[in-house]
């Protein structure tokens, strides 16, 4: 049995460190309105956490903050999977009464917001250059600590991306090639640097496909649930995810990258059980086709459940 909650907001409280967060409001709309999302990958006897059980109707059990204490008494043995872990999340389930044992201490989620942070996408894409033949090999992102660095890195790299270090569906995401001049990149960087300490930079593509290979981790092995594909703006926004079933995915892939899937999994699989030491649990790692072909094979990574998982067991 498992106690399942959709909470949106996790990057943005990874972001903040703290124990205490409040969302923005969009976010916290969208968790109210999607609420029941868990009923996608809930099994028979999975609980899920909502607000008000009383105005939603579900085939599986519903319960509300106020009643955590109960029910861990009453079930001992539930297992708690959000969508995403953060300390604001774990502190509020501890005051409800969640126990500490079902529950990532304070060093693991140190562990994960660390591995959460954009900058674990310069070792994946270096490890992958490591492996490569250098006709495969991708430009590896850049940490900037300034807004001198960021400039310097906007103006030799025209058509470049900049990233908040956690973020989330393509916000804290700008395109410096759609319509962005000079002093809004730098207002933009001067913003996340303070709030987030750095920018990440990325060189600009020419987008073709967002694909993303699916995984759970457990004792240390990537295990890989699937492929998804998923639609963006050209600000880079997540829209949705197509839904097209395993065989049709892997065909859209094969028919536009250079280099094929099995190969990509098995790359991304030796580099996971690499560099995502400590971590257990979903893991989504978004990728990117240029026009040529050129896979872009981590452009990011969600140590977290993702859209693309809602159609895989």
């Amino acid at each position: 049995m498992r106690l399942l909650l959709f909470n949106p907001e996790t990057e943005y409280a990874l972001a903040s460190g703290a124990s205490f967060y409040t969302p923005p409001a969009r976010v916290e709309r969208m968790r109210r309105e999607l609420q029941l999302l868990p009923e996608a990958w809930a099994d028979p006897g999975d609980v899920i956490l909502v607000d008000d059980p009383g105005s939603l109707a579900s085939r599986f059990r519903l319960v509300s903050w106020q009643s955590l204490g109960a029910l861990f008494t009453e079930c001992p043995g539930l297992s708690v999977e959000p969508w995403g872990w953060n300390p604001a999340l774990i502190r509020r389930l501890k005051d409800c009464g969640v126990p500490s044992g079902c529950l990532p201490d304070d060093d693991t989620m140190a562990r994960i917001r660390s591995l959460a942070h954009r900058r674990t996408t310069v070792v994946l894409n270096s490890e992958w250059n490591a492996m490569v033949e250098p006709s495969l090999r991708v430009d590896v992102p850049v940490e900037l600590e300034s807004v001198d660095e960021c400039m310097e890195f906007y103006g030799a790299n025209p058509g470049c991306w900049m990233k908040a270090p956690w973020s989330s569906s393509g916000r804290g995401v700008i395109n410096t090639a759609a319509d962005m001049t000079d002093v809004l990149v730098g207002q933009w960087c001067r913003g996340i640097i303070r709030r987030q300490g750095s920018v990440m930079g990325e060189t600009g593509a020419d987008r073709m496909a967002d694909f993303a290979t699916e995984w759970r981790i457990l004792s240390g092995e990537p295990r890989y649930l699937g492929l998804s594909s998923f639609s963006t703006s050209n600000r880079g926004k997540y829209i949705s995810n197509h839904a097209l079933d395993q065989d049709e995915m892997r065909a859209r892939f094969c028919a536009v990258s250079s280099v094929p899937l099995d190969e990509v999994v098995a790359l991304q699989k030796e580099i996971l059980r690499k560099v995502l030491v400590g971590y257990e649990g979903l893991c989504g790692v978004d990728m990117l086709v240029e026009r040529s072909g050129r896979l872009r094979p981590f452009v990011e990574v969600n140590l977290r459940r993702t859209m693309g998982m809602l159609r895989l067991r």
